[in-house]
C-alpha cells in the first residue's frame, strides 16, 4: 500500500510540473505575439505613414515587409531610411543674373539655394523654394536694371533642369514656386505634406548650405519645433503661418524643407533677418492663387511684370526701358527758328535763333546749348555718358 501511495504522489508531482510548463509556454507566446505586433505597428499607423509604406519599429520606422531585427538592429537605421526618402525630394537651385547697378555699371552674379519637390504630374515638376534664392530684388544684391536671369535645378539623379516658370507671392512673402517641364516627371519623388504638427515635435531641416568656396554640401539638421506663429503680410494683410525650430539651417540651405520625424513636409526653410533663428513657412497656409508669374521675357517687381532691358538701354524709374536718346536720357538738338515747331506756343524763340522749351517759367529757357531742362532747372549736358532724370551724368561699362 505504501508503494502505491508513493506512485500516486509521483504522478501528481509530474502533473503539476507539466501544467506549469504549459502555462509558461502560453504566457511566453502571448508576450512574443504582442511584442511582434508592436514592432510592426499593428493597425494603429496613421495615413501618412501607410501611404509611404512605412511601419513603426520600436522608437523608429522601417519598411513594411522587413524584419525589424534584421533591418535595423536597434532601430537606429530607421531614421536613416527616412532621411534618404526625404533627400530624394530635395533639389539644388542655381540662380544667375546679368544687369546694371544703380550707378549704371554692368555686373554678372549668381547664387544658390535649395528647393523641395511637392508635385510631379502632367509632365511638370513643381518645386517650392524661397523668393530670395531666385530674385535679386528680394535680397541685398544691387540689381537696379536686369538684363537677363536664368534659374536651374539639379535633381538627385544629377540632371540640371532649366526652370520654365517662376511664380512669386503677391503678398511679398519669401516664397517662390518653380515649374520644370519634363516628360519623365513621374520618375521624381515628391514630399508628402502634413499640417499635423505642434510645439515640441521633432523635426528635420534639409538643404544645401555652403561648405567652402564654390562648394555646397547636402546637410541634415535635427531639432524641435519651438514655436508656431500666425503672421500677417504688411503689404496685403494676408495671414499665413511660420514654424520656429532650433534645427538651425545654414546660409545657402534656404528653400530647403522642414520635415517631421516621419518624413512628411511641414514647411519651407528660411531665416529671420539679422538673426540665426531658423523658421519655416507653412506654405499650406498660403493661398496658391495669390501667386503671379511672368513670362520668360519679363521679371516680377512690386506686384507687376517688367520687361528686361538690353545692355544698351536705360531703365527709367517707372520700370520701362529707354534707348539712350529717349526722353530725358539724351540731349536732342533744339529746332531752329524756321522749324514748324517754333509756331507752337510752348516754345520760346531764343537769341541764338533756336526754339527752346520753357524752363522754370513761361519766359525763361536754358540758353546754354549744352544744357537741358529737368525739373524746372537747367543742367549741363554730359561730355561723356548719359544724362539721367536726376540730372547726373553716368557712364556705362
Amino acid at each position: 500500500m505504501v508503494e502505491k501511495k508513493d506512485n500516486v504522489r509521483v504522478k501528481k508531482g509530474t502533473f503539476w510540473k507539466i501544467l506549469w510548463i504549459i502555462i509558461g509556454v502560453f504566457l511566453y507566446s502571448q508576450f512574443i505575439g504582442n511584442n511582434k505586433d508592436y514592432q510592426y505597428g499593428g493597425g494603429n499607423l496613421d495615413n501618412s505613414i501607410e501611404e509611404q509604406n512605412l511601419a513603426y519599429c520600436g522608437d523608429g520606422i522601417c519598411d513594411y515587409g522587413e524584419s525589424c531585427s534584421s533591418c535595423l538592429r536597434d532601430c537606429g537605421e530607421c531614421l536613416e531610411n527616412i532621411k534618404d526618402k526625404i533627400k530624394q525630394s530635395i533639389v539644388w537651385v542655381k540662380y544667375e543674373i546679368t544687369g546694371k547697378k544703380i550707378d549704371g555699371s554692368y555686373f554678372e552674379s549668381s547664387g544658390t539655394g535649395s528647393g523641395v519637390i511637392v508635385a510631379n504630374e502632367n509632365n511638370e515638376i513643381t518645386i517650392y523654394t524661397n523668393r530670395h534664392v531666385v530674385d535679386c530684388g528680394y535680397n541685398d544684391m544691387d540689381c537696379f536694371q536686369r538684363i537677363s536671369e536664368n534659374v536651374q535645378v539639379r535633381t538627385q539623379d544629377g540632371i540640371l533642369h532649366n526652370v520654365d516658370r517662376i511664380s512669386f507671392s503677391k503678398s511679398n512673402i519669401d516664397l517662390a514656386i518653380l515649374v520644370i517641364k519634363t516628360s519623365n516627371s513621374k520618375d521624381y519623388s515628391f514630399a508628402y505634406y502634413t499640417d499635423e504638427f505642434s510645439v515640441g515635435d521633432d523635426v528635420i531641416a534639409v538643404g544645401y548650405p555652403s561648405y567652402a568656396q564654390n562648394v555646397v554640401e547636402f546637410s541634415i539638421e535635427e531639432g524641435d519645433i519651438t514655436n508656431i506663429k500666425e503672421v500677417l503680410s504688411q503689404s496685403t494683410g494676408d495671414e499665413f503661418r511660420v514654424i520656429e525650430s532650433d534645427a538651425y539651417t545654414y546660409f545657402g540651405s534656404s528653400g530647403g524643407g522642414l520635415f517631421d520625424e516621419q518624413g512628411n513636409l511641414i514647411g519651407i526653410n528660411t531665416w529671420i533677418e539679422g538673426t540665426q533663428t531658423s523658421i519655416a513657412i507653412d506654405f499650406n497656409s498660403i493661398r496658391e492663387q495669390n501667386f503671379i508669374y511672368c513670362n520668360s521675357k519679363s521679371y516680377f517687381f512690386g506686384g507687376s511684370c517688367y520687361g528686361y532691358c538690353d545692355r544698351e538701354q536705360v531703365m527709367g524709374d517707372n520700370g520701362a526701358c529707354y534707348d539712350v536718346c529717349d526722353e530725358f536720357y539724351c540731349n536732342s538738338q533744339q529746332p531752329p527758328a524756321d522749324d514748324p515747331r517754333c509756331n507752337d506756343a510752348g516754345y520760346i524763340l531764343g537769341s541764338d535763333g533756336y526754339c527752346h522749351l520753357p524752363c522754370g517759367s513761361s519766359s525763361s529757357y536754358c540758353s546754354d546749348s549744352n544744357s537741358i531742362c529737368l525739373n524746372n532747372e537747367c543742367y549741363s549736358q554730359c561730355s561723356q555718358g548719359y544724362l539721367w532724370e536726376d540730372g547726373t551724368c553716368r557712364v556705362y561699362e
